[in-house]
């Protein structure tokens, strides 16, 4: 993704397509509620207000993203 593109979606905020977490905190639901909607993208490390607080991207962490897709899926 491109820096203007991200920067786009951050002035937006959330929406129909658009959730942003600060923690991985009930992630779940969202992957749930776009997979019954039309899709979506969750953004991870960034807070209800827009507030980008970060995450270390380790590869602990796509797991454990990977792992509750999965389990969403009932795979």
């Amino acid at each position: 993704m491109r820096e203007k593109e991200f920067q786009l979606i951050l002035e937006e905020g959330e929406g129909y397509k658009i959730e942003f977490k600060e923690s991985l905190s009930n992630i779940d639901r969202e992957f749930i509620a776009f997979s019954n909607a039309s899709g979506g993208r969750v953004f991870l490390g960034i807070t209800d207000g827009r507030k980008i607080k970060g995450v270390n991207i380790t590869d602990k962490l796509k797991s454990q993203i990977q792992d509750i897709a999965n389990k969403c899926s009932g795979a």
